[in-house]
């Protein structure tokens, strides 16, 4: 379903189109319109309620997975201490299985560092190669499962898991790590996997070029999107001055920009919330500082697989020009392709909400291509 302009601020569009794009599967689009009059402002307690409505008719419709999608976008916007947020997560979370039950896929809880992390795999019958696939910033592993039922069908078994920071391991304790080749290693033990494709979505895509790079069972990566540098990039709109003073330490300072910055842009205010709840940071200084970690400059030459980078040319999270700059960087990548959607043909947003198929084909298509030539012993080349 093409993306949307349905409501004034930026992010909140965005993230009603997370669940449009999923189409008539994931929810019903009169609703979504019934519901945007009550959404033009930055309200997280509105927002709540009207998904949360949603969700509840859903249900005693029988909608179980209209109503999982209702509920996890209710709980989105929620700060961390609010009781809603755990309920709405234990209704997200009810109605997916509830809607999944009987479907053909199976669960993990992967033992780490003391705790788990939960996996959902789907079994290709006549399988080419595993796929592994996980989040980054604020996604959970069931909202992918819509889409990711077309790679068993190609066949490409696919595992997807939470990490630290993510889904139940961060409800759980597990704040974010940028060592994300640590829970990767967790996941190709507990499957004994040594041959896979890794991908990461979102902020994933740090994540994932960044566990290839230490990760030699990782053999092809997928960053969908790029992420260069994830502090440069989510404070794209700030003045170079004010990065300098997160370099440089200046704590006070940048907690008091950061304080003036969120009472005046949505998007600043729930990143700042969420990137604390997911880092275990407590102040704007210290998770924005932790975010210096997140880049991949220093990596990328580590990096010896196979890479597909995909960017969107109007993502409102992540500037065009990483994409250039990371594909530049892999200088011992086996081949690197990246491909930039415009929006011309749909899918120039991030991730490439509105249109996630076309980015579901060029993965596949890429992973087919590589599969007919190691069928035939040669090697890729940059596109």
């Amino acid at each position: 379903m093409a993306y949307k302009e349905i409501l004034p601020l930026p992010n909140l569009n965005f993230q009603m189109n997370r669940v449009l794009t999923h189409g008539e599967e994931a929810c019903r689009e009169e609703e979504l319109l019934e519901i945007a009059p009550k959404l033009q402002a930055w309200d997280p307690m509105a927002w709540y309620e009207q998904w949360h409505m949603l969700g509840q008719r859903a249900e005693s419709d029988g909608r179980l997975m209209h109503a999982s999608y209702y509920h996890r976008m209710s709980e989105f916007f929620l700060p961390t201490g609010a009781p809603e947020k755990d309920t709405a997560y234990e209704n997200f979370s009810r109605c997916f299985y509830a809607a999944t039950e009987g479907e053909d896929l199976e669960l993990f809880d992967i033992p780490y560092q003391g705790q788990n992390l939960p996996a959902i795999r789907l079994k290709a019958k006549e399988e080419k190669g595993v796929v592994v696939l996980h989040g980054g910033f604020d996604s959970f592993i069931e909202e992918f499962y819509l889409y990711l039922r077309d790679y068993p069908a190609a066949g490409y078994t696919i595992i997807i898991f939470e990490g630290p920071g993510q889904g139940r391991p961060l409800r759980e304790g597990l704040k974010m790590t940028h060592e994300w080749e640590k829970p990767v290693a967790a996941v190709l033990d507990f499957f004994e996997l040594d041959n896979v494709t890794l991908i990461g979505v979102s902020l994933g895509g740090y994540l994932a070029l960044r566990a290839a790079a230490y990760e030699p069972r990782i053999q092809r990566v997928v960053a969908w999107d790029v992420i260069w540098d994830a502090l440069a990039g989510f404070n794209r709109d700030k003045p170079e001055a004010f990065i300098n003073l997160i370099l440089n330490g200046e704590r006070d300072a940048v907690n008091a920009m950061a304080e003036q910055a969120r009472k005046q842009n949505d998007m600043v205010d729930w990143m700042l919330t969420h990137g604390m709840y997911t880092t275990g940071t407590d102040t704007p200084f210290d998770h924005l500082y932790e975010f210096t970690k997140y880049r991949t400059q220093d990596l990328s030459p580590l990096i010896k697989q196979d890479v597909l980078l995909l960017a969107g040319e109007n993502d409102h999270f992540v500037p065009m020009e990483f994409l250039e700059l990371q594909k530049t960087a892999l200088t011992s990548a086996r081949s690197v392709r990246g491909r930039l959607f415009t929006a011309e043909e749909g899918g120039d947003q991030h991730c490439q909400v509105g249109r996630i198929d076309l980015a579901t084909q060029e993965i596949l298509n890429w992973l087919d291509s590589l599969h007919t030539i190691r069928e035939r012993g040669g090697s890729e080349q940059v596109a």
